[in-house]
């Protein structure tokens, strides 16, 4: 490997272990015992990953409001009507 891929490839691990640490650091600070640290890698500490969860599932889902983007499209079609 050259240098510059080195270099590419421990910013990369950097990266991920800082963000593991991060939610590790979360997890700790609202109780969550950490059993594997690195299951953190691809999930937020503080979810607890049930998409039928109020919290965790779709805001758009839970609550039937549109997005931004339709309200925009909506409020242009208004100005064009």
């Amino acid at each position: 490997m050259d240098d510059i891929a080195k270099i590419k490839h421990s910013k990369r691990m950097l990266q991920k272990e800082n963000y593991v640490k991060r939610q590790t650091k979360i997890a700790k600070a609202y109780n969550i015992p950490v059993k594997e640290p690195h299951r953190l890698q691809d999930h937020s500490a503080v979810t607890c990953g049930n998409p039928d969860c109020i919290m965790c599932m779709n805001p758009r889902k839970a609550h039937n409001e549109k997005t931004i983007q339709e309200r925009k499209f909506e409020q242009t079609q208004l100005w064009i009507d």
